[in-house]
């Protein structure tokens, strides 16, 4: 275990998560203490462990920074990396992603490399020189920031995302707000009647403010779940003319004639349909409460009426390379629009996190999401967005796949955060982009659905305050 302290707190957290990935990697038991210091532009750091006799590594880098806010990101970036290097160093463990702890490491390349001039290299040598990032990773990052230009915010639109926070079971890796629909079946039309309130304030909000909207994206949870007559009403309301409307049918077991039927009325023009593994073992393991035939099933009714993304998990327990490949093969063949391979994320509070599973071994989970990169790339998919979480197995990646011209808008703009988003349902949060001030703000509904329920009217009113805008029909409404 590494036993790490800093003589100043005021980024230990970010420090912390760095360390957490070499003790995931090492049985070392060693300590390492930092000390930092700047001097006009430039940052000092002093790096002491008790692995060696007298062990000390000093690191001087010029630095610049236009205000206080840019100060802390650019210092904070430096103690990352001499940590690292000192690290690796200490430990022999290279990490694939280097230095960076950090969720989106494709918003950061593309940052570099917008201002060659304020890092003096390339974004390519900037995440192999200085940030550590491996050759294979800083390529697949390189690739994938290339192939989503097409489908990058150019024209100021905005996205309009709703959640459905209920499914038909609870999955045994899953901590999002998503509730087993047979313990919760008295809150549905509770929730859709809220929901549609909000949904008729956005309405107006884009009407009155003349907003385009590029994606209207329905999530969840499995927003089919909760039945063709729920949908269709949740449906109704969800016409912004937007260029994109996805719908995340997700379980195969809530998708049948009637669903495809609401679907297809609302001009929904992508779906998910996924299998997580096509592997019946492991679908019983998880909870998932559905046969693997379910999923071809599903996906035969759906092909060729809207686009199809389908998600795999890598190191889902008790699967082999074998197993998981074979997922891969099979989804390939099937051959859906996208495809997208996430490697498992031991969530707080999940059934796995809860049981002690832990993930697997860091070789083994490099090797699935290998697997997946040569044999979706060999077929034709591309890379088009990518994002990294906490707590992943083998501290790696989850990507979306996709056959030429059929990225998702909305996964782009999420995971670039360069698009406003009006939020709506329960858990939803809001997201403001200002780009020219490289400013976001986020303003969030309440997490609990029962909770949003009992407050949709202050939901409907900070919502309001957020877009500045006025509220004046609601109120006639409401009274």
């Amino acid at each position: 275990m590494i036993h790490f302290s800093i003589s100043r707190s005021e980024y230990e957290n970010d420090l912390m998560e760095l360390i957490r990935l070499f003790d995931s990697r090492t049985n070392e038991d060693l300590t390492l203490h930092a000390d930092y210091s700047r001097c006009g532009d430039i940052l000092k750091v002093c790096l002491i462990s008790d692995k060696y006799p007298n062990f000390k590594k000093v690191q001087s880098f010029k630095i610049a920074f236009a205000d206080e806010l840019e100060r802390k990101r650019v210092e904070k970036r430096y103690l990352k990396i001499a940590i690292y290097r000192t690290l690796s160093f200490l430990t022999g463990v290279q990490l694939p992603y280097g230095c960076l702890t950090g969720i989106r490491p494709t918003k950061l390349f593309t940052e570099i490399e917008a201002s060659p001039e304020k890092y003096g290299k390339s974004a390519r040598e900037v995440f192999l020189k200085d940030y550590g990032v491996s050759l294979q990773k800083t390529e697949l990052v390189e690739r994938t920031v290339e192939v989503q230009k097409p489908y990058r915010n150019t024209d100021g639109a905005y996205d309009v995302f709703v959640f459905i926070p209920f499914c038909p079971t609870r999955c045994a890796y899953c901590s999002f707000v998503s509730l087993p629909i047979d313990k919760q079946r008295k809150l549905l039309e509770p929730y859709t009647e809220c929901l549609i309130r909000e949904l008729e304030q956005t309405k107006t909000l884009i009407d009155s403010k003349k907003i385009d909207i590029r994606a209207v994206y329905v999530g969840g949870g499995t927003p089919t779940s909760i039945g063709a007559a729920l949908l269709d009403k949740v449906l109704d309301h969800c016409h912004f003319g937007a260029r994109e409307f996805t719908v995340e049918a997700g379980r195969p077991d809530a998708i049948d004639a009637e669903i495809i039927a609401i679907l297809k009325k609302h001009g929904v023009t992508r779906i998910s349909v996924n299998p997580q593994t096509f592997n019946q073992a492991t679908l019983d393991l998880i909870g998932r409460r559905h046969r693997a035939s379910d999923i071809y099933a599903a996906y035969a009714q759906t092909k060729g009426i809207f686009d199809v993304n389908m998600d795999l998990i890598a190191m889902l327990p008790n699967e082999t390379l074998a197993d998981f490949q074979r997922s891969v093969d099979i989804a390939v063949a099937l051959a859906p629009e996208n495809i997208t391979v996430h490697t498992l994320y031991i969530k707080k509070g999940s059934a796995l996190k809860l049981g002690g599973y832990d993930g697997g071994d860091c070789d083994t989970a490099a090797a699935m999401v290998d697997y997946a990169y040569d044999k979706l790339t060999s077929a034709g998919y591309e890379p088009y967005y990518m994002y990294r979480q906490k707590y992943t197995s083998g501290n790696l990646e989850n990507v979306g796949y996709c056959k030429k011209g059929k990225g998702c808008l909305y996964n782009v703009d999420i995971m670039e955060e360069d698009t406003s988003i009006i939020a709506c349902g329960a858990n939803a949060i809001s997201k403001k982009c200002e780009s020219e001030k490289n400013l976001i703000t986020r303003c969030a509904n309440y997490k609990e659905p029962l909770e949003y329920v009992k407050n949709i009217d202050a939901m409907l009113k900070r919502q309001a305050d957020f877009w500045n805008f006025d509220r004046e029909f609601t109120h006639k409404t409401d009274k």
